[in-house]
């Protein structure tokens, strides 16, 4: 074997040896950027979700706050005046919970949204705990209807005082932990 054919063997290794440390570190490159974008998309997906979540929470706050002050309800309408009709009051009311209600109705959209990319990527406990708020917020509503065909019978519905209660108390944020 001559030198120049030794030499071009060795070029050929040396060659080999790079073209495979290349193609090795195009795919160990290639394994990173993928799971990058993985990543990036989770990350993505969670914060759509969490911000979902507080969006729904501040509107249901708001929904429950148990101060209203005279704006919130139609123009024209005199709360604490005799004499006016069960219809009459429960009209001014519906209009003060329609108004709250829509922020919550917008949340609650982007909520189911956005947990069901999170239910893919974390499973069941997102699901169940999901779920569970959708839950609160139907009992939420339905407490607001109550509300409303109470007032529009002339309180005939919460004969039952402890119905009444707990329709006041699902109505309005006590502030406290066990709310």
């Amino acid at each position: 074997m001559t030198t120049v054919e030794f030499f071009s063997i060795v070029k050929d290794v040396f060659l080999s040896g790079a073209a495979a440390i290349t193609a090795y570190a195009a795919y160990k490159g290639l394994e990173k950027w993928k799971s990058e974008l993985a990543g990036k998309a989770d990350f993505e997906a969670a914060k759509s979700f969490i911000r979902s979540v507080y969006k729904l929470r501040n509107a249901i706050e708001s929904c429950r706050s148990p101060f209203i002050p005279a704006s919130e309800f139609p123009e024209g309408y005199r709360a604490g005046i005799t004499g006016l009709s069960d219809k009459e009051k429960g009209d001014a009311w519906l209009h003060v919970y329609n108004k709250r209600w829509e922020p919550v109705f917008d949340a609650i959209q982007e909520f189911n949204g956005s947990t069901l990319e999170a239910e893919a990527l974390s499973g069941g406990e997102v699901k169940d705990k999901a779920q569970a708020l959708r839950q609160l917020v139907g009992r939420l509503r339905v407490s607001i209807d109550s509300y409303l065909r109470n007032e529009y019978s002339g309180n005939q519905d919460f004969s039952d005082r402890e119905f009444g209660e707990r329709v006041r108390s699902d109505l309005n944020a006590s502030g406290l932990d066990s709310d």
